[in-house]
């Protein structure tokens, strides 16, 4: 059970985040244009869903191995290669989510000692804290991947780098 939620948190948040962004969306489109009674403050909350959108399913996407790659690249080297090039990728990409996670998690303290808020109501730290989540899911994801895929796990699609 708690595996089951583990290995889908991010596809059950999506779905999620999806279905009130397009609800907000389509309640928003028909209080302007039908009732002329236009709701713009509650606009600016897609945008804040799809920030968290984006970070959570870049950690989705490098769990399925569905990042675009250079895989004419990753296929001229030698099969014996490929495995240093696969920690190549995962240490590079792991070092990038890792700074992206610590300067957002930096962004994310003074949004709250500063105590901004967004128009809505909410504490705009709500907003920022979709960069280092989505930042450290990212790099779990890939390191759980890559350790499922040298052991021996199938990979999703041929010449795709081990992350």
């Amino acid at each position: 059970m708690i595996r089951t939620v583990w290995d889908n948190i991010e596809e059950g948040a999506l779905c999620f985040l999806l279905v009130v962004m397009v609800l907000i969306t389509f309640v928003t489109v028909i209080t302007r244009y039908v009732f002329d009674y236009p709701l713009s403050y509650i606009d600016q909350l897609v945008p804040n869903l799809l920030v968290w959108v984006t970070f959570l399913g870049s950690s989705a996407a490098v769990k399925r191995k569905a990042h675009l790659g250079l895989s004419m690249v990753y296929d001229a080297f030698p099969a014996s290669v490929r495995p240093a090039v696969d920690v190549l990728v995962l240490l590079g990409t792991g070092a990038f989510f890792s700074a992206t996670a610590w300067y957002g998690w930096k962004v994310v303290v003074l949004q709250m000692e500063n105590r901004m808020m967004a128009s809505l109501g909410y504490p705009s730290w709500f907003v920022g804290l979709a960069v280092p989540v989505g930042s450290v899911l990212f790099v779990v994801r890939a390191v759980e991947t890559w350790w499922r895929y040298r052991q021996g796990a199938p990979e999703t699609a041929p010449g795709t780098p081990g992350i």
